[in-house]
């Protein structure tokens, strides 16, 4: 990535190279990994999902180490953005089943812990990301 780019333009690209890495590591770990690593863990407060926060944070750092701190407020609100979509789906299924109706608040406590989670995720991955590329602009 050159230096000359415009701090826009390297946002633009981080942003894609998070996304589009997320979208492929979400898939790798749905066929590479043993079951046993894919779990949902359940807990009082709600269910976590470990790697997914191991993968959010790796490929935020990627957009980080690509577009420096500038990339934190993207990241955050990418991952929210993708918890939007996914209660929005839940909600959705919990609507379609009659039977087994989910109400919203359900769905946010069940989850609430496990979007905050990500958001950690993925803006620790960002500042690691972020220091490494202060770390070689400094070296240039």
């Amino acid at each position: 990535m050159s230096a000359t780019r415009p701090p826009w333009q390297r946002l633009v690209i981080a942003t894609a190279a998070a996304m589009v890495s997320l979208l492929i590591a979400s898939w790798l770990v749905g066929h590479v990994l043993p079951a046993a690593w894919q779990e949902v863990v359940q807990t009082r407060w709600g269910f976590l999902t470990p790697v997914s926060y191991i993968v959010t944070a790796a490929c935020m750092g990627l957009g980080g180490a690509l577009a420096g701190h500038r990339f934190l407020i993207v990241a955050v609100g990418l991952t929210l953005a993708v918890w939007a979509a996914t209660l929005s789906v839940l909600a959705g299924i919990a609507g379609a089943a009659s039977d087994i109706a989910y109400p919203l608040g359900y769905l946010l406590r069940t989850n609430a812990l496990s979007a905050t989670l990500s958001v950690v995720a993925a803006a620790l991955g960002t500042w690691l990301g972020a220091l490494w590329y202060a770390r070689r602009a400094a070296r240039r």
